[in-house]
């Protein structure tokens, strides 16, 4: 069956979910990649095919309520969903961990070959029809030359497929796939206190709506580190870092510049105490975007992290910087987070609130950039809260968790389309509740 071309509304909702869940501050549990255990990433024994393979396997069961499926302002359409996680990993023996009888076996080369799928089936939704069934994929290759040596090298491919429902009760779901391939090396010579890493990964960014092909795009990310521990657990840092985005399908009324935000930031990380770990940076950023306005400012970020006890692990977190977005040329962005997570007997606790104030420049008016730098801008905060309780019924095999997420936006002005402000409301709450059952192995 032949799918019915997407209106424009539809459109301008497009782009208002995905500029919304595409901020950290703002990311819901649901849009949590395929095949994600619960809590902490915990794996199972796995089943040993020969002396150093290992295949792993786990598939989980969840009952999920949404009280926003649409991300609407009024009148929400309400979801209850059945939603499966099987996923598999094929990996080596990591050379890095100890055998049982305390020795290592080092060993020239490591991989890793995964896959997950995230199928959601909504068996109830309000306002007169059940939302569209989803099917999320994640698969993940990576495969690692001399891991111990002073010269390591990296080869990765990542691929993930989303499937989202739109800001707006519709039909279908806005699929999206991003597959990113690169590599990695790192050299540490002279007993590791001096490290210089270099990375590349060649992105495509793909739609599946044709409505949306504007917004498809190939990406070149490029990075470089060197990093000197001048204590043995302390280290001072300076990287560069470099994307070129080149969209694929130019369209009269989208105007998506080519970029290269270029991002250089020097850092020093490391233990202020035994249980008091920190990352400190401070930088230099600018978008060298191809029209329209573009970014060149400072840039900022801190992490502390707190284990007082084996168990216990909090992080207090900030981050000044912008971001490549779909709506407007970029946004520039201040985020801040608060996490906890506890452990006693059988069960994991964990809780995590963000903000982010996200404020948009260079919003298009019937595909022209306004002259006037205020007409082009938007801010929205975004408050997320998540709340979840894991419970291993037996060691890491068995895992029953019950959750809570909540996602709420507020912004200063709706989404304008083709010069009509007001098309699509930008602000929303969004509660959602799941208790689910995970068999790990």
């Amino acid at each position: 069956m032949r799918r019915p071309a997407f209106s424009d509304a539809v459109v301008a909702r497009a782009l208002a979910l995905f500029v919304a869940v595409a901020a950290p501050a703002i990311a819901s549990a649901q849009s949590a990649p395929a095949g994600t255990p619960p809590g902490a990433a915990v794996e199972g024994a796995g089943i040993a095919l020969g002396e150093r393979l290992v295949l792993h396997l786990g598939i989980g069961a969840e009952a999920r309520y949404d009280s926003n499926v649409f991300f609407e302002n009024t009148n929400p359409t309400q979801g209850v969903a059945l939603r499966i996680t099987p996923s598999f990993s094929l990996a080596t023996k990591n050379s890095r961990r100890p055998n049982a009888d305390g020795t290592y076996s080092p060993s020239k080369a490591e991989f890793k070959l995964g896959a997950g799928l995230d199928y959601r089936e909504w068996l109830y939704g309000s306002n007169g029809g059940r939302p569209p069934r989803q099917f999320n994929i994640l698969a993940n290759f990576g495969l690692t030359l001399f891991p111990t040596g002073p010269v390591t090298f990296e080869l990765f491919d990542n691929f993930v497929r989303s499937a989202q429902p739109a800001y707006g009760s519709t039909t279908y779901n806005l699929d999206r796939d991003v597959n990113e391939v690169g590599f990695r090396l790192r050299i540490k010579p002279g007993g590791g206190r001096l490290e210089l890493q270099l990375a590349y990964a060649f992105g495509i960014d793909l739609w599946e709506v044709s409505t949306l092909r504007a917004y498809d795009n190939f990406y070149h990310h490029s990075t470089i580190r060197l990093l000197w521990k001048f204590l043995p657990k302390t280290a001072v840092y300076i990287q560069g870092d470099n994307v070129a985005y080149q969209y694929r399908h130019p369209d009269a009324t989208v105007i998506r510049p080519t970029g290269y935000p270029l991002r250089v930031v020097a850092g020093l990380n490391g233990l202020l105490t035994a249980k008091l770990s920190f990352d400190l940076y401070v930088g230099y950023a600018n978008g060298f975007y191809q029209a329209g306005p573009s970014p060149n400012t400072g840039i900022a970020g801190l992490s502390i992290t707190w284990k007082p006890y084996a168990l216990s692990a909090g992080t207090l977190a900030y981050r000044h910087d912008f971001m490549n977005t779909l709506l407007g040329v970029y946004a520039d962005i201040d985020n801040v987070s608060l996490s906890w997570s506890q452990q006693f007997w059988h069960f994991l606790g964990y809780v995590r609130f963000a903000y982010q104030n996200t404020r948009y420049q260079g919003i298009t008016i019937n595909g022209v950039l306004p002259t006037v730098a205020s007409d082009g801008q938007r801010t929205d905060n975004g408050f997320t809260f998540n709340a979840r309780v894991d419970y291993f019924a037996y060691k890491n095999f068995l895992a029953i968790s019950l959750g809570y997420d909540m996602n709420l936006l507020r912004s200063d002005k709706d989404l304008p389309f083709n010069g009509i402000p007001g098309v699509v409301a930008a602000d929303y709450t969004k509660h959602e509740v799941y208790l689910g059952v995970n068999v790990l192995y």
